[in-house]
């Protein structure tokens, strides 16, 4: 909850502090930056962080995290809203939530309880019930959640696509590669979080190199070609991932998987910030912002349930991924391999889709990617902007 509070007024401030595209452009660079790294430091504050004083002392830094946190919003710049508030669509909310939920514990149970079981066809039903109910009731009101008509943008389009699929990829890796480097490698915590420090290297040098090149050429490139890596880090991984593989051809992949994190986030988030008019840019940051944690969410059910459906395959038991990964290395890698494997063809076809999406109007500048839809609903404004 306080992540979702958080995020959507930072980027709309953003946006309305940086009108210019090139100063823009790096600016969200830099607020992907951080998102990106942030998400790459998970293994490896964790692993520290767990070594030294134990999983809880992970709650005891986010309280102090959030002191910070706290202390830094008496630095922004005050704000006024540009006009009404928006209505709170609890209807909409609510349908979009079933969707996640439904479909989130049918990937995760699908493969242990049997995908033809009660729980996960009612939970399948339920979600896909919400989701063709949702347009209906979206048109229907004032103000939605999400209005379908955003959705007709090719640019929007492309953006919740690349951010969806690069958390996708990451938030599925760290988690399978977790079991990997401790249960089948025998590494501790830190020495994981050690290990996957190239990914978190790979977006913090790259996410500013992407803000830079959006702000001038706009995302299409940066979003195509760190989809690309994505490509190539995923490939190499299933290739060489073995219960002895040597370091090296890990840790590139790591470092690839990096590179493709810092090239989408800044493409991902200016893109859908653009998109609409600036009036609108807490919606557009609020899109992305659930696209990533959608991405996040899918990464763990598919890649969990891709690996537990190979392990069954192979007749391992699937009741306790990490003891099937200490006692079967051989067969939980060739699971790996098959998950990592799916990432791969999904970011290459990511990439073929953003090159076409992310084309920018013949009539304006490649750094503004602002697309009007005909008949668009005129609703209140609602960023907060600098005063």
């Amino acid at each position: 909850v306080g992540g979702a509070l958080m995020a959507p007024p930072a980027l709309a401030l953003i946006a309305n502090l940086f009108p210019d595209a090139l100063r823009r452009g790096r600016a969200l660079g830099t607020w992907s930056a951080t998102a990106g790294v942030s998400a790459a430091c998970g293994p490896l504050v964790g692993g520290v962080l767990v070594q030294a004083a134990g999983w809880r002392s992970l709650f005891a830094v986010s309280v102090a995290g959030a002191a910070v946190l706290y202390a830094g919003t008496r630095l922004l710049p005050p704000g006024v809203v540009d006009g009404p508030p928006r209505r709170l669509d609890g209807l909409g909310n609510t349908l979009a939530a079933l969707v996640l939920v439904g479909f989130t514990f049918a990937l995760i149970d699908g493969p242990s309880r049997g995908w033809l079981t009660g729980p996960v066809l009612v939970a399948v039903a339920v979600a896909v019930a919400a989701a063709v109910g949702y347009v209906p009731a979206a048109r229907r009101r004032p103000d939605p959640v999400l209005d379908p008509r955003h959705l007709a943008i090719p640019a929007l389009r492309g953006a919740v696509l690349t951010a969806v699929v690069a958390y996708l990829a990451l938030g599925g890796f760290t988690f399978v590669n977790t079991f990997y480097l401790q249960q089948v490698r025998g590494f501790s915590p830190l020495a994981t979080g050690l290990l996957t420090l190239p990914t978190t290297l790979g977006t913090l040098v790259l996410a500013n190199v992407s803000g830079r090149i959006v702000g001038r050429h706009g995302g299409r490139l940066p979003a195509t070609v760190g989809h690309l890596s994505f490509v190539a880090s995923m490939t190499l991984l299933a290739l060489t991932v073995t219960a002895d593989a040597g370091l090296a051809p890990l840790l590139v992949g790591y470092l690839l998987l990096g590179a493709g994190m810092g090239l989408v986030n800044p493409p991902a988030t200016n893109t859908a910030v653009n998109s609409l008019p600036r009036e609108r840019a807490g919606v557009a940051s609020a899109i992305t912002s659930a696209s990533r944690q959608i991405g996040t969410n899918l990464g763990v059910a598919v890649l969990g349930a891709v690996v537990v459906s190979v392990l069954a395959l192979t007749g391992q038991p699937t009741d306790d991924i990490a003891r099937v990964a200490a006692e079967a290395g051989d067969d939980f890698t060739t699971a790996l391999r098959v998950a990592y494997a799916l990432v791969a063809a999904t970011a290459a076809y990511c990439a073929y889709a953003t090159w076409r999406l992310f084309r920018p109007p013949p009539d304006r500048p490649a750094g503004e990617e602002v697309v009007e839809i005909e008949d668009a609903p005129t609703a209140p404004p609602t960023a907060t902007t600098a005063s």
